[in-house]
């Protein structure tokens, strides 16, 4: 598996909570359509938070997970038991999971594959541990997609240098466009991959614009150390157009668009 950019301290570990909170009706949610007994995989599955998310529509599924990290699964391990949940949670690679063949009635993969240097390699897993008949869903941002109104050159910098970070640590910041290829050369039927455009303007109602960019903000201001020192941007307009992102919601004219990518497929 590639580098993790995020890292894994406990400031780190509560803002995936909240992150999968703030998806949570926005994009989980919606169409997910389980059968109330399924046993359901999340690759990658960090600190369980989108299992507890699908929890909250699905209560009595078996939640499994996987995460190379276990100080991951051991915070994923607390999170769902204080749901209450009945899970299979294991310290493991995408690339070998843990279980054996035609295992599981849903797999999915949220945010993992924008950090993994072998997309196919993950798919290739996970059409071996589902049934058949069973489905996978993989949701991905394309950061290319991130635009602002109104545009600032240093911004552009900012949105440049965060999809380097990821290619440097062997991540693909491109990945959403690409997902439903992946999933038709992995051997899944029925593939459907969906740009979902979320595009929030400002409005004296709508919050929406400014709740966007603080949800985004929470870990974009934590790339710019990384920036500097491992890709050699300079720091001062890294800066400048994080705040010109910011400032956003303050424009009268000001607007915010973000593309991610849903893909969905079946196991013959």
């Amino acid at each position: 598996m590639s580098e993790y950019i995020h890292g894994y301290d406990p400031e780190e570990q509560q803002r995936l909570v909240e992150q999968a909170q703030y998806w949570s009706d926005r994009l989980f949610l919606p169409n997910l359509d389980l059968e109330p007994d399924a046993h359901i995989l999340d690759i990658g599955c960090g600190v369980g938070a989108v299992l507890g998310i699908i929890s909250q529509k699905y209560p009595d599924l078996i939640f499994a997970g996987v995460d190379l990290q276990p100080r991951q699964i051991a915070f994923a391990t607390q999170y769902l038991t204080d749901l209450g949940l009945n899970f299979d949670l294991r310290a493991g690679d995408a690339y070998q999971l843990p279980w054996a063949d035609n295992t599981f009635d849903f797999a999915l993969t949220v945010w993992l594959l924008e950090h993994v240097p072998d997309t196919a390699g993950v798919l290739q897993e996970a059409l071996r541990v589902l049934k058949s008949g069973g489905q996978i869903c993989l949701m991905e941002t394309d950061y290319q997609s991130l635009l602002v109104h109104p545009t600032h050159p240093d911004f552009e910098y900012f949105r440049e240098a965060l999809c380097e970070l990821f290619f440097a640590a062997n991540g693909n910041a491109y990945v959403g466009r690409s997902l439903g290829a992946y999933l038709v050369q992995a051997g899944f039927a029925e593939v459907n991959n969906e740009a979902i455009a979320f595009h929030y303007w400002q409005t004296p109602e709508n919050e929406e614009l400014r709740g966007l960019v603080n949800h985004i903000d929470t870990w974009l201001k934590l790339m710019i150390p990384q920036m500097v020192e491992k890709l050699g941007k300079d720091g001062d307009r890294l800066k400048n157009g994080l705040e010109h992102f910011r400032n956003v919601p303050n424009d009268p004219l000001g607007s915010i668009t973000l593309n991610i990518y849903r893909a969905t497929g079946t196991k013959l």
